[in-house]
C-alpha cells in the first residue's frame, strides 16, 4: 500500500495501487484548475478547457503539485521540488504562441539519489501517463512519458552542475513546488 498526501485536503490518503494515485492527482488537478476559471468557463466541458493556455497551466500545476507531494510522502530524502518550463524564452516578442508541452518538467533535490526512488518516479510516471490518455484531449492520447525528472543534490546546486544550474537562471527560474520543513 502507497501513502501519499493529497495535494489540495493535505490530509493522508491511502491508495491500492499507483494507477489509483494517478488518477487522485488527475482529478484534483482538475478541480484546482477550474476554480481559477470565471464562473461561466467552470462549466465548460474538460475537451474545451483543455485547449484554453491558462486552464492547461493550472492543471499541469496541479498535476506537478500532486507528483511531489507522492515524492515526498515515498522517501524522506526528497528537500524539495521545483517544476520548470524549458519552452520559455525570456527574449521571445510578447504574445508570441507556444506550442502546449504537456510534459511535466522538475527539479528533485534530494540528501543523495537512489534507484529506488527513480523506479518510484519511472512506476509514478507510467501511471500517470496512462491515466490522462484518458483525457479528451489529442496531446495526451499517445504520450510516452509525462515526469521529466532530475535528481539534483546540494552540491549539483552549489556547483551549477547539470539540471541543477537551472535554479541560478535570472530570467526563467525554476519554480518551489514542494519543501520538506526544516
Amino acid at each position: 500500500m502507497i501513502t501519499a498526501t493529497a495535494t489540495p485536503l493535505r490530509e493522508k490518503v491511502a491508495f491500492s495501487s499507483l494507477a489509483d494515485m494517478a488518477d487522485r492527482m488527475r482529478d484534483e488537478a482538475i478541480v484546482m484548475a477550474r476554480r481559477t476559471l470565471a464562473e461561466p468557463q467552470r462549466k465548460a466541458d474538460l475537451a474545451t478547457l483543455l485547449r484554453i493556455s491558462s486552464f492547461l497551466g493550472n492543471f499541469k500545476y496541479g498535476l506537478v503539485s500532486g507528483v511531489a507531494n507522492a515524492l515526498a510522502a515515498n522517501d524522506p530524502r526528497v528537500r524539495a521540488v521545483y517544476t520548470y518550463d524549458p519552452g520559455l524564452n525570456a527574449d521571445s516578442d510578447v504574445g508570441e504562441e507556444m506550442p502546449l508541452d504537456v510534459t511535466l518538467h522538475l527539479l528533485v533535490l534530494v540528501e543523495a539519489p537512489s534507484a529506488a526512488l527513480e523506479a518510484f518516479i519511472a512506476a509514478l510516471d507510467r501511471a500517470l501517463t496512462e491515466s490522462l490518455k484518458g483525457l479528451p484531449a489529442p496531446m495526451f492520447a499517445q504520450r510516452e512519458f509525462t515526469l521529466d525528472a532530475s535528481l539534483i543534490t546540494e552540491q549539483d546546486v552549489r556547483l551549477g552542475l547539470g539540471p541543477a544550474g537551472l535554479l541560478s537562471a535570472i530570467f526563467t527560474p525554476p519554480i518551489k513546488v514542494w519543501q520538506r520543513g526544516a
